[in-house]
């Protein structure tokens, strides 16, 4: 029996838009970071790279997309600061940041293509639609404000209906950050548990609604954002034992390209699409969020088992969607965990085609109604909201067919198929 020091794959929920917020730094501007490790110089460009090639941060290239300009422009002088590195995958969709020394950005680099490559095949690119005509927003911020497994305390219940703020804003559905595949995501890779609370810091000095955010992500060893789109994890905590760390970027490399390709998807959902593409890794599993308790050796390769037993005795009883999106941010629990990944990962290997379709239609369904009105022709989004289970299940039968849950319960008894032991799997190693 080994210890797991829970590693929190932090997923998105809309948080109270902020009325009266101090103005958000200007991009770059690294305000109330920690001091430089190189004990207070002047920090150095950090070395930027692009399809095997150093770039000099004045002098950009011409090709390269803009959107990842920015991401390199925003992020180069907290780098420099704290000696990181940036390397930009070759389409432009990941940026990673990584410290400066060692031949590890080559490897971390070569499984976020083979995760793109994945991912890509599994959940392909919408066909474009026209935008639709979106309230005029105002100049203060604007977005949705995330907190990635739980609300802050003070945030209303999911459902509720608080007196509506003054301040209106809108997003499109798509990455928060952004119109569908367009932003650059950022992932990170920090060292310890420092740099990742100089970077939350550095996150809140930019957007300052991610405040009380913070204060919890700070106390777990990684995170995944949708506004602004980015991810990391600690790559060296203290008392890590049951870790992969190929795993953890595996894991929020997957969730940051389902949101900046499809925004904001059902918990469960998002969790599930980062598991998925572990099994595809190696077939074995590490990320567990909020779980702090002991965990089995064999719990890494064991989910279709305990799904298979969990579901021996429940032919009449099939799987329902209400079971899925019960599930509350903030804390792990194992039955749903399995039942999320069985799901999706049954979906995924008998009618994939219909997944893209699926994941627009949350979407959509999301832009049409996570919203209210403050006014005429103003409105903002609804803090907490998340799509109903009823909504779910119409829209999952509409896409997999009416009895899809039935479906899945069946597998689950006999046993998921496409799931290999991890010493002869690896379909995105290499």
């Amino acid at each position: 029996m080994n210890r797991h020091i829970g590693l929190a794959v932090l997923l998105v929920v809309a948080l109270p838009a902020l009325v009266g917020a101090a103005p958000r730094p200007r991009m770059g501007v690294n305000a109330g970071a920690a001091p430089a490790r190189g004990g207070g110089a002047k920090a150095a460009d950090a070395p930027v790279t692009w399809k095997e090639k150093r770039l000099q941060l004045a002098k950009l290239p011409a090709d390269l997309p803009v959107a990842a300009r920015a991401a390199i422009e925003g992020w180069s002088a907290w780098a420099g600061e704290h000696e990181y590195r940036l390397d930009l995958d070759a389409e432009g969709r990941i940026l990673l940041v990584s410290p400066e020394r060692g031949s590890g950005p080559a490897a971390r680099l070569r499984a976020i293509a083979k995760t793109e490559s994945w991912f890509d095949l599994l959940f392909p690119a919408p066909a474009k639609e026209p935008a639709p005509a979106a309230p005029k927003a105002p100049a203060s911020p604007s977005g949705i404000p995330e907190d990635p497994e739980a609300p802050p305390p003070d945030a209303p219940s999911t459902g509720s209906a608080p007196k509506p703020a003054t301040t209106t804003w809108s997003s499109a559905w798509g990455s928060g950050s952004g119109a569908s595949d367009t932003t650059t995501a950022v992932l990170f890779v920090l060292r310890d548990e420092g740099d990742q609370s100089a970077l939350l810091d550095q996150l809140v000095q930019r957007h300052a609604y991610l405040a009380a955010w913070s204060a919890t992500a700070k106390r777990q060893q990684g995170f995944v954002l949708e506004e602004p789109l980015c991810g990391g994890y600690v790559e060296k905590a203290r008392g890590q034992e049951e870790w992969d760390p190929q795993h953890e970027l595996v894991n929020r490399a997957a969730q940051v390209l389902l949101l900046r390709r499809f925004g904001q998807q059902p918990f469960w959902l998002q969790q599930a699409v980062g598991w998925e593409a572990e099994i595809a890794f190696d077939g074995a599993l590490y990320c567990f969020p909020y779980r702090d308790e002991f965990v089995f050796a064999t719990e890494h390769t064991g989910w279709p088992v305990e799904l298979k037993n969990a579901f021996k005795d429940r032919a009449e009883t099939p799987l329902t969607v209400a079971e899925l999106a019960a599930w509350p941010r903030g804390r792990f629990e194992s039955a749903r965990a399995h039942a999320a990944w069985g799901f999706l990962h049954h979906l995924a290997t008998t009618k994939s085609a219909a997944l893209t379709p699926a994941l627009v239609a949350f979407a959509r369904y999301r832009t049409e109604h996570d919203r209210r009105p403050t006014g005429p022709n103003a409105w903002e989004r609804i803090p907490g909201y998340e799509l109903p289970a009823l909504e779910q299940e119409r829209i999952l039968k509409e896409h997999f067919g009416g009895d899809v849950l039935e479906q899945a319960t069946k597998a689950f008894r006999k046993g998921l198929e496409g799931v290999k032991p991890a010493s002869k799997s690896g379909a995105l190693r290499g």
